[in-house]
């Protein structure tokens, strides 16, 4: 079979460029021996990006954990404060017994100390924020037990009584044709 012109200058050309990827590309055996000669690179036991990044986060979690630790010691005292309330509320059947709460002085009696200590005031403090965090869990107990799913509607039929019932396989004709509704044809 004879080439035709066209499909000869499309043979050369390939061949050019066969003969220029010859040239600029370097022989198999000659990567292949340059690999198996050079040593073999231990792999690094750390990479010490990966190091600095884990120790900003442990300073980070540090700092968080202390930060929150002495954020919950001052802001009870400010909650209990901030409400003016002379007395906790009371949750009943709760099993912690009420605590004093110290009123703040007032304007006639400036000189006048409380009488109760620091120890027992904040007691009494933690004792209202125990008494809230109780209130709102049986607050949310009873929001939760009475929730009801808004399809439930959707899914109670007229005829739940025929489809929760099954009849008794050892039961005659009649009996089943007297436990299917009747329904005109």
């Amino acid at each position: 079979m004879e080439l035709v012109g066209e499909q000869k200058r499309i043979q050369a050309l390939f061949s050019e460029l066969r003969i220029a990827d010859e040239q600029t590309v370097p022989r198999f055996a000659t990567v292949w021996h340059r690999a198996e000669a050079r040593p073999a690179r231990p792999a690094r036991a750390f990479n010490l990006s990966f190091v600095a990044a884990t120790a900003l986060l442990v300073c980070a979690l540090v700092s968080l954990a202390l930060w929150s630790k002495y954020s919950q010691r001052t802001a009870p005292q400010n909650a209990v404060v901030a409400s003016g309330s002379t007395k906790p509320a009371t949750v009943p059947n709760s099993p912690v017994k009420e605590a004093a709460v110290i009123s703040p002085p007032s304007e006639q009696e400036p000189n006048r100390r409380p009488s109760l200590s620091r120890a027992s005031r904040l007691a009494a403090q933690r004792h209202a924020l125990v008494l809230a965090a109780n209130r709102k869990a049986a607050q949310d107990a009873a929001a939760i037990s009475t929730w009801e799913s808004p399809t439930s509607a959707l899914l109670k039929s007229q005829n739940d009584e025929l489809l929760k019932s099954i009849p008794q396989l050892n039961e005659n004709s009649d009996e089943l044709k007297a436990f299917l509704p009747n329904k005109p044809k």
